[in-house]
Order: structure tokens, then C-alpha cells, then sequence
């Protein structure tokens, strides 16, 4: 018997008011073939609405005095300033670990804040994973905890894409009508700077290329 599975895709800052157009203007149809053989709604949101906050409570069903995940930063241990906010951050189970405590298997791609990665029964790939921490030209390193199981981790490298690597044309099948924005006037993000978000969408695809399967 074939074992259900679910996929859950976080979409930050998505907004019905901007989706809408564009489903009703056949933009966007496979999020409308979703809608059809699904169901939608509004979701109330919490405050402050700030991203790491809020996908944690998502994560664990818990609210930040509970999680612990306060914000984007965080205090090094040692005292010397302060990291990007961590995992380890977080005080209670997130549905991975609950589910791992089941025997069921989880894959976790770039949830915010998931590093170091949680050793989880399948595949934890951190936020930490498409950061990229020089130019081109520089060895382009993966901190320690970004892959679980480690073993991966030569495989994973290799699947990165670093911004510099990229031009307009790869981002171009995302941006409709990019060639029409008025790059100078308009206040818009430049394609320069929407390159930036490409490389967790490659990583979706490269994982579907490593031998044996991860999912």
C-alpha cells in the first residue's frame, strides 16, 4: 500500500490580494489547480510579524514566550556580539521531532531558523544552506551543522549555486514581462538583486538528482 505523504511549502509574505490577479489572470496556475482541488483561506497572523517568530510558532505550535525564538539575531555564547538567530534557540519539539518520535521519516529544506540542522530521521538541509559568504572566487565553505545526515554534505555543496554564477536570463522564467520594468524609475527590485532568491529553487531541483532519491 502506498504510504500518504504530505508537503507543506512555506511562502513568505505570500498575499492574496497580489495572488488573486494573478491566478485570475492564468499567471499562476498551478497554485490555482492547488485552490481547485483544495481548499484556502486567511490566516490571522502574530505580532510583532517578524519571520522567524512566526515560522517557529508554525513549526512547533507554540508562541514565541514558549519557543523561544525572539527575533532575527541572537547573543553569541561567548558574549562577543551577536549570530544570526540559531535552532538551538528553540525550546520545545518542532513536527519534525515529533514525528521522528513516531517512526515517521521528515525532510526539512531551509526553514527559518533550522541551523544547525536537527538530527531527524530523513534529510535536514538549514537556512544557512545558500548563504553565500564572498565572491565567486573565494572557497565557498558550508558552516558545520548545515546538512544532516553529514554524509550529504560533499553532495550538497556541489548543488549550490552562488548568485555571482547567475544572470537575468536564469531568473527571467520567474519575473513575467521582466524586460518591460523600467529598472531606473521604477521602484522595483532589481533583477540583480532577485537573483538572490533563485538558489533555494535550484536546490529543490538538484536534490531531484542525487542518485538514490532523498525524497
Amino acid at each position: 500500500m502506498t504510504k500518504k505523504k504530505v508537503l507543506l511549502i512555506g511562502w513568505d509574505a505570500a498575499d492574496w490580494k497580489i495572488m488573486h490577479p494573478l491566478i485570475d489572470s492564468e499567471k499562476m496556475p498551478t497554485l490555482k489547480k492547488f485552490i481547485s482541488e483544495g481548499v484556502m483561506g486567511n490566516l490571522a497572523t502574530l505580532d510583532p510579524p517578524l519571520s522567524p517568530i512566526m515560522w517557529t510558532s508554525i513549526g512547533t505550535g507554540k508562541t514565541a514566550d514558549k519557543h523561544g525564538v525572539m527575533g532575527f539575531t541572537q547573543p553569541r555564547e561567548d558574549g562577543s556580539g551577536i549570530q544570526p538567530v540559531l535552532s538551538t534557540s528553540r525550546k520545545v519539539k518542532a513536527i519534525w521531532n515529533i514525528l521522528m518520535q513516531e517512526g515517521y521519516k521528515s525532510h526539512v529544506i531551509g526553514w527559518w531558523p533550522s541551523h544547525p540542522a536537527d538530527p531527524i530521521n530523513g534529510v535536514c538541509i538549514s537556512n544557512f544552506y545558500h548563504h553565500s559568504t564572498g565572491s565567486l572566487e573565494d572557497e565557498w565553505k558550508m558552516a558545520p551543522g548545515t546538512v544532516h545526515p553529514p554524509e550529504l554534505a560533499d553532495i550538497l555543496a556541489e548543488l549550490r549555486v552562488h548568485p555571482e554564477e547567475l544572470t537575468a536570463n536564469h531568473i527571467a522564467p520567474f519575473v513575467p514581462d521582466m524586460e518591460k520594468i523600467d529598472q531606473i524609475n521604477a521602484y522595483v527590485p532589481s533583477p540583480k538583486s532577485l537573483l538572490k532568491l533563485v538558489p533555494c529553487t535550484l536546490l529543490l531541483l538538484g536534490l531531484w538528482k542525487i542518485k538514490n532519491g532523498i525524497f
